[in-house]
């Protein structure tokens, strides 16, 4: 299938001004064209993520949504805020081009010339729902309503007109991108993007082009971060994982960054926007979390002012000196590749090696009773799985998760209708939980593992998930790894190994189920209009390369919140939510770290963003900390072992990451033993560290 891409692609705009320069006369309009190629349709099924609860759907490829999905150079911005309701999932965003509502700006969808109306026909103009044929003709189109091709900023275009441009054809008459001035894109655009509009290119393998807000959601859950001498701290994403978006074909699954090439060499050459470039060897920057792409210090965006302004990216780190620093970035490109053969197979004159080097694997590790110490570890693949345990799945019926009820009167679903629907349904095959731990040994009461993806998430299950009793598995069913999904074994299909439960009778794991059957500090949630909804999709854990044993059982812990003296909320934390928050649960950026003059590493929450939860309603929204309060002023009364407090002004705690509320230190949760169990304060802010802490409270002052 020959497919027509201008992917490689920031300058497209001006690319396309030498499109339209070059051939006259043409049907489109002057938008940046983000991919034009045949629709090639199909039943088969594809994984889409939603970007605001992290849950995947699985949609036919004949329909817009799926074709949209298959086309692998685009990164789509799904949201699923109306699947409950409606069925229909909502085209936020394709690559830098995304929903704005103060703006107006927003993606449409014509079939045959006709735009879809999802809000207005969800059960027949639905991306996911419309089934298309191949006489259609089909294509997205961004910009301000109302939209059409002639208006359009850019554009997805599926089939050709036989009045439209062949772009293939006129690929040898564009000239390089690079070659497109700044004067000449501000004809077209009217202006050079400036402020929070920036972008960040990525060379490679292939080439994407990260946006402001695709950055920042990126950093949320692969933050890194930096301390210089003078005390300021730098925060963005490693620069390590930065090139596995590049590095080969495959940018954003389990395996998205490619080792091997990495540790075989090759070069990094970091670009300001003003030419300035400086280039690294893989072997001088590492895998190091703190050598980062920073977008912001001390919790606020690089400084725009001075002779050569950092903003809106600075390379920075414990192996970058002012020499070798380089800010205002703009284009990061990977060249002098070790070994071809790796990032391009096609140049290979030897034959392939077996397919058994390129199946992901999981790595199984039980931990001694100081949660470090390796006693056993074993590492297996799926066809490990599959020919040394009894399968699950028969590669036809259909295991679900519920969605969440979204009711606020019956959060739980105990009667379990299952009005809200189901967030997952998956035609699965796997390996129970249960087998695969006991190749390291088992579990004993009391103890938990954690089920950990390549991106960091985790997923905690107790002993009674694991080796749950007949009531539960009635119940609940059993927790399992799925290797298997819609027809493909991995790594044919994007999610990786993923969590499943058999779910009883009926195949369906529910809230309820999990409410029966796990333990309370292992619940899952999700935040929706205000509301604390029980998730049991929220363990739908995918890209699943590590599973954590635990020898020793956790000790359980509550962390008390009181905002009401200041018109705020109260609440409890368990030791569990927490955990979950620092991993991303909830899909903002959680954790801070810190390392004490000890040369001891704490990692915690950050003592600003447990204000937000409890000073006013406003629990979990992008705006939950409440900074015009924290303007205003209230204490902030920190309380810890025998009564022990420490007050701290709203003013210097407010998004001051130097105040850390640790629960886990050397890498390793704070084991009950610990003195300063369960959580401690500390952070270069704290003078002198709040050991036990159990009771934070926020109170006007006097």
């Amino acid at each position: 299938m020959t497919e027509f891409c201008l992917k490689n692609r920031v300058f497209g705009l001006g690319m396309i001004l030498l499109i339209c320069l070059a051939v006259l006369p043409i049907t489109v309009s002057c938008s940046e064209i983000l991919y034009e190629g045949p629709m090639t349709l199909s039943d088969e099924s594809i994984a889409i993520s939603s970007y605001n609860s992290d849950q995947t759907y699985d949609v036919t490829k004949n329909t817009p949504l799926g074709l949209l999905a298959s086309v692998s150079d685009l990164s789509l911005k799904v949201s699923d805020k109306k699947y409950d309701g409606m069925g229909i999932l909502l085209l936020d965003g394709i690559d830098s081009f995304e929903y704005d509502k103060d703006k107006g700006s927003t993606w449409v969808c014509e079939v045959n010339g006709v735009i879809l109306d999802d809000y207005g026909n969800p059960d027949t103009d639905g991306l996911n729902v419309k089934i298309l044929s191949p006489d259609d003709t089909l294509a997205f189109y961004y910009g301000n309503k109302p939209i059409s091709a002639e208006n359009a900023l850019a554009s997805v275009i599926f089939g050709k007109g036989e009045n439209e441009v062949d772009l293939e054809a006129q690929k040898s008459e564009i000239s390089s991108p690079n070659s497109v001035s700044n004067e000449e894109l501000s004809s077209v655009s009217g202006e050079i993007p400036e402020g929070n509009s920036w972008t960040l290119i990525l060379k490679g393998a292939i080439t994407e082009t990260m946006n402001q807000s695709y950055f920042e959601e990126g950093a949320s859950c692969h933050k890194g971060n930096w301390t210089d001498e003078s005390g300021n701290e730098y925060t963005g994403i490693p620069l390590w994982r930065l090139v596995g978006w590049v590095d080969d074909e495959d940018s954003h699954s389990s395996e998205g960054f490619n080792e091997d090439l990495y540790t075989a060499g090759y070069t990094i050459t970091v670009k300001a926007g003003d030419g300035y470039e400086k280039e690294f060897s893989t072997q001088e920057i590492g895998t190091s979390d703190d050598v980062l792409i920073a977008n912001e210090m001390n919790g606020e965006p690089l400084p725009q002012d001075g002779e050569k302004p950092s903003y809106p990216l600075k390379l920075v780190g414990s192996s970058i000196n002012g020499g070798n620093s380089v800010g205002n970035i703009a284009e990061i490109v990977l060249s002098e590749f070790s070994s071809l053969e790796q990032l391009d197979p096609s140049v290979s004159s030897g034959s392939t090696e077996s397919k058994d080097s390129e199946i992901p694997s999981i790595h199984i590790v039980v931990f001694g009773d100081d949660g470090k110490t390796i006693i056993n570890e074993t590492t297996v693949n799926y066809r490990m799985m599959e020919e040394s345990f009894p399968v699950i799945g028969d590669g036809e019926t259909e295991y679900k998760y519920e969605s969440i009820t979204n009711n606020p009167d019956d959060i739980w679903g105990a009667d379990q209708n299952f009005a809200g629907g189901f967030k997952i349904k998956s035609v699965v095959k796997g390996t129970l939980v249960r087998d695969l731990v006991d190749l390291v040994g088992g579990m004993e009461p009391g103890t938990s593992i954690k089920l950990i993806a390549s991106d960091g998430y985790e997923t905690k299950l107790g002993y009674s998930s694991v080796y749950p009793n007949p009531d539960a598995i009635l119940k609940a069913g059993e927790p399992f790894v799925a290797w298997y999904k819609g027809g493909k074994t991995i790594p044919d299909f994007k999610e990786g190994y993923q969590l499943f439960f058999t779910g009883g009778d009926d195949n369906v794991f529910s809230n309820w189920d999990m409410h029966e059957t796990m333990e309370s500090n292992l619940w899952h949630y999700y935040w929706e209009a205000g509301v604390q909804y029980p998730s049991a999709a929220g363990l739908a854990t995918k890209y699943i390369d590590e599973i954590h044993v635990y020898t020793a059982p956790e000790s359980e812990w509550e962390l008390f919140l009181d905002g009401s003296s200041i018109g705020g909320v109260i609440t409890n934390i368990s030791s569990g939510y927490y955990d979950s928050a620092l991993v991303c649960q909830f899909g903002s950026n959680h954790s801070g770290t810190y390392k004490d003059s000890q040369g001891t590493s704490w990692e915690g929450m950050p003592l600003w963003f447990l204000c937000g939860f409890v000073d006013d309603a406003d629990q979990h929204s992008n705006n939950a900390f409440n900074e015009s309060l924290a303007n205003s002023g209230y204490k902030i009364i920190v309380t810890g072992e025998n009564g022990t407090t420490l007050t701290i002004d709203s003013g210097d705690a407010k998004r001051n990451d130097g105040y850390i509320l640790a629960s886990i230190k050397d890498d390793i949760i704070i084991q009950a033993d610990d003195p300063s169990w369960p959580l401690v304060l500390t952070g270069s802010a704290v003078s002198e560290p709040v050991l036990k802490v159990n009771k934070i409270q926020l109170k006007p002052f006097e």
